[in-house]
C-alpha cells in the first residue's frame, strides 16, 4: 500500500513555528511506516519538535494515529550533556527549553520510540548574521507587490546558506463604521460610539521553504533576494500591513536537503523526482538502521529578525468592489418594527443610526441595514487582538 507524507501540522515545520511547506511524495510500495521529525535546537528558546508517521493514501483525513505522542525526546551533546525529556503537548508536538549553547560542543536530539532509538547527527551551533534590510517593490502600476531580504556575512563564520520564514499582520476594517447594534434576544437596539467592530487584525505565517545561498556569488552577500509576492488587491494592503522576517543560518547539507524537498514538491512523480529513500536528512535509527526517517535537525546559536510596515498610501491598489450595497438599494425599503428579528436572522445588520431621531428624541432606530460582513470586521477573518507592536497611525 502506498503512503503519503503529511503536510500542515504534521511535518517539516520551519523554525519550530506553524509555518509549513506541503510535501507529498509517493512512497515506496511497502507497508513500512516512515517517521518524520522536524525542529531545530536554538539557543535560549523553547523549541518545538514535531514527530509523525506516514499514513495511507486511502485516508480522507489525517488519522490521529499518525501523530507520535508516546516518544521521549532529549537534547544530547558531544560532551555527555543530556537534557530533561521534552514536554509532550499532543498532536505529535514536543516542547523543550534550550539554554545557552557552547560553541565548542556538538548537539543533536535523541528520540526513544516504539523500542527504537533515533538520533540526529551532532553539530556545532551555527551563527546567523544580521538581516541588512527587508524591502518591497511594486514595479507595475497597481500590480503585484514583491518582498525582498538583504543580508551578508563578513565574519570568520562565513555563513553562505540561509533559511527564512515570515509572519504577516495586517489591519482591516468593515465597510460601514456602524455605531448601532441590534440585541436580538430583546428585540432592541443599542448604541456604541466606539465602533467596536470597525477595525480588526489578521495574521498569516509563511507556508513554504524559503532558502538561499551565496555559494556561487563572488561576495558573501545577498541583495534584494525575493522572498514572496502578493497581489496589491489583497486586503493585506487595504490598511496598515506589517511583516517580520526571521533569518537563520543553515549548513550546506541542510540546504541541499531542503532543495531536494522543494524539487519533490515541484516535480511530483516526474522522471527525475527524488524518492523518499533519497531524502533522508541527518536522522537515523541507531537500533535498526534499515528503518526510514525523514528530517533534518541543526543547532543554531541565534536568529535575526527585522520588521517593516507598509502604509496604504505607499502603494497603488486597483479599485476593489464589495457586495456591500445597503439593504434599501437591494430591497427597496427598510425593515419595519416586527421585522427586525427576521432580517437579522437573514444576515442583515443595522448599519447607520437615524441621528436626528436619536439626537432630538433619544429614539434608537436604524436608518440603513447591510450584510453582516459589511458591518463587522470579524466576519472577514479578523480578530480584535491588536498586536502589541501596532502603531497608532490613523489620522
Amino acid at each position: 500500500m502506498n503512503a503519503k507524507i503529511v503536510s500542515s501540522l504534521l511535518i517539516l515545520t520551519l523554525l519550530a513555528t506553524a509555518c509549513v511547506s506541503e510535501y507529498n511524495p509517493v512512497l515506496p510500495s511497502d507497508d513500512k511506516k516512515i517517521l518524520f521529525v522536524d525542529g531545530s535546537i536554538i539557543e535560549n528558546t523553547d523549541v518545538l519538535f514535531r514527530i509523525s508517521q506516514s499514513f495511507s493514501l486511502n485516508e480522507d483525513t489525517v488519522p490521529e494515529e499518525s501523530f507520535v505522542n508516546n516518544a521521549s525526546l532529549t537534547i544530547i551533546g558531544s560532551n555527555g550533556y543530556k537534557s530533561p525529556a521534552a514536554i509532550n503537548e499532543g498532536k505529535g508536538t514536543y516542547r523543550i527549553p534550550t539554554g545557552a549553547l557552547d560553541d565548542d560542543v556538538e548537539y543533536g536530539i535523541q528520540i526513544e520510540y516504539d523500542g527504537d532509538t533515533y538520533q540526529s547527527a551532532l553539530s556545532k551551533p551555527l551563527h546567523t548574521p544580521e538581516i541588512d534590510s527587508i524591502s518591497w517593490t511594486q514595479p507595475d502600476s497597481i500590480g503585484t507587490v514583491f518582498f525582498h531580504v538583504s543580508t551578508h556575512d563578513n565574519t570568520g563564520a562565513g555563513t553562505r546558506f540561509f533559511m527564512w520564514n515570515y509572519t504577516e499582520d495586517w489591519e482591516i476594517k468593515s465597510v460601514y463604521p456602524t455605531a448601532i447594534f441590534y440585541r436580538a434576544e430583546a428585540d432592541t437596539f443599542y448604541v456604541d460610539w466606539s465602533l467596536p467592530y470597525y477595525y480588526c487584525w489578521r495574521k498569516n505565517e509563511s507556508g513554504t521553504f524559503l532558502i538561499g545561498s551565496t555559494e556561487s556569488l563572488r561576495e558573501n552577500k545577498l541583495v534584494n533576494k525575493q522572498l514572496y509576492e502578493q497581489g496589491s488587491e489583497d486586503d493585506r494592503f487595504s490598511e496598515l500591513y506589517s511583516v517580520i522576517v526571521t533569518q537563520r543560518a543553515i549548513s550546506k547539507d541542510a540546504y541541499e536537503y531542503y532543495q531536494s524537498i522543494k524539487k519533490q514538491n515541484e516535480d511530483m512523480d516526474g522522471l527525475f523526482t527524488p524518492q523518499p529513500s533519497e531524502i533522508t536528512g541527518n536522522i537515523t535509527c541507531i537500533t535498526e538502521p534499515s528503518k526510514k526517517v525523514i528530517g533534518y535537525v541543526e543547532t543554531v546559536k541565534n536568529r535575526s529578525q527585522k520588521r517593516i510596515f507598509v502604509y496604504p498610501e505607499q502603494l497603488r491598489r486597483p479599485v476593489v468592489y464589495s457586495d456591500c450595497d445597503p439593504l434599501f438599494l437591494t430591497n427597496g425599503k427598510l425593515p419595519e418594527p416586527g421585522q427586525y428579528a427576521y432580517f437579522y436572522k437573514m444576515g442583515w445588520r443595522p448599519a447607520e443610526i437615524d441621528s436626528e431621531s436619536y439626537a432630538y428624541h433619544g429614539i434608537i432606530i436604524p436608518s440603513e441595514w447591510a450584510l453582516s460582513h459589511c458591518t463587522d470586521c470579524r466576519d472577514n477573518g479578523g480578530t480584535k487582538n491588536k498586536p502589541d507592536f501596532w502603531p497608532n497611525w490613523h489620522w
